[in-house]
């Protein structure tokens, strides 16, 4: 019964043209969806100068944090990112651990969570996991975010309010500064995922923004702009000891290796350095959104991340093809991930891209939005 229902199931996936497949990535085509904002992961003068700092590390650490995973590297890396945040930091081997654990651990069944509609799976997840009640406020409607406050603020024992700072989807942002004020007034837990714009902003919007102490629970995921993997958690030393007693992702997985936690805290002591890939990466997004403008294009991007709306699944399928067949490699997202009618296909940029890089491409796609009925 179970194998029927499955082959059901993908069938019903395929016939309405939303079967997910595994592909390798063709290295020749220019690679406009990758999520490296910073142009970090494969650098080849950063990597060569960091094997020569790190040249023989482990290839594991063969252990979890509590036994014999927090070695020395690791240890330093959360003292160095504390110097910077001034407040404690845990290392999460991943941003979904991170956020689905910090929920988990914090909220029960007498928390209420407000979270915004388009926050990500592992913020849902975490949600799951701790039978907390769900109430979810229109995407970056601050207003309707203090409606469910206020009608809800005297019914649970505590209230977390969830967002992230740049959405992965649309390419919107949050005002961070006008969440932080309704804090100030509802007095809940705030929770932030900075996954899309750590090395957009340095060390990450709520740090350039002066908004740390504000914050409960700082979330920053490496494998975008950090172009690593793992993740900060930045909390008070109360947060942080019950999340190493208690926090269930944290506890029973093994540590990264040494060599990715090297890395990371490579590229942290480096990210003041990397300002002429920021002012190169705000150039492009410059010219990339006049672009946008210029063809009348369908987009609710304000960022380096941008979605460009194409309408259906078929429709997206051929203009994917086109641009591939052009020496461009883009990533559509189809129904049901998005809302019917506006599958897209998303951009991220980087300082690996040149002008005439964005300038050709919109081109191409300005013709296959026009073509492709």
């Amino acid at each position: 019964m179970l194998k029927e229902k499955i082959k059901k199931e993908l069938n019903n996936f395929k016939n309405e043209n939303r079967f997910r497949k595994l592909h390798i990535l063709n290295e020749e085509l220019l690679n406009l969806s990758s999520n490296d904002y910073m142009g970090l992961g494969n650098d080849p003068l950063l990597v060569e100068e960091f094997y020569k700092l790190y040249p023989n590390l482990p290839l594991s650490s063969s252990s979890s944090r509590l036994i014999s995973g927090s070695y020395s590297l690791v240890m330093e890396l959360e003292e160095f990112a504390q110097s910077i945040y001034k407040k404690p930091v845990l290392f999460f081997n991943s941003g979904f651990d991170c956020n689905c654990c910090i929920i988990e651990t914090f909220c029960n069944e007498k928390t209420l969570i407000i979270s915004d509609k388009l926050n990500h799976a592992s913020i849902h997840d975490g949600i799951l996991h701790s039978k907390a009640t769900l109430l979810r406020y229109k995407h970056l409607d601050l207003k309707h975010l203090k409606q469910l406050l206020e009608k809800n603020k005297d019914k649970y024992e505590d209230i977390f309010v969830i967002s992230e700072t740049i959405y992965s989807m649309d390419g919107d942002c949050v005002h961070l500064e006008n969440l932080i004020d309704l804090k100030s007034q509802y007095n809940f837990s705030l929770i932030i995922d900075e996954a899309h714009s750590f090395g957009v902003y340095s060390y990450g919007m709520a740090y350039e923004k002066n908004l740390i102490d504000q914050i409960d629970f700082l979330v920053i995921p490496l494998g975008k702009g950090g172009g690593s993997t793992g993740s900060y958690l930045i909390c008070n030393e109360l947060y942080k000891e019950y999340i190493i007693n208690r926090g269930r992702k944290f506890i029973y997985t093994t540590a990264l290796p040494p060599v990715n936690i090297a890395w990371n805290l490579f590229i942290l002591q480096k990210m003041i350095t990397f300002k002429n890939r920021k002012s190169l990466l705000l150039e492009l997004q410059s010219l990339a959104h006049s672009l946008i403008k210029e063809y009348n294009m369908q987009t609710l991007s304000t960022t380096h991340i941008i979605s460009i709306i194409v309408g259906n699944n078929d429709k997206l399928d051929k203009i994917t093809l086109y641009l591939k067949n052009k020496g461009y490699f883009v990533y559509g997202v189809k129904e049901p991930t998005v809302p019917k009618g506006t599958s897209r296909i998303r951009i991220g940029l980087s300082p690996n891209l040149t002008k005439d890089n964005i300038i050709n491409f919109f081109q191409e796609l300005n013709y296959a939005l026009n073509t492709f009925f």
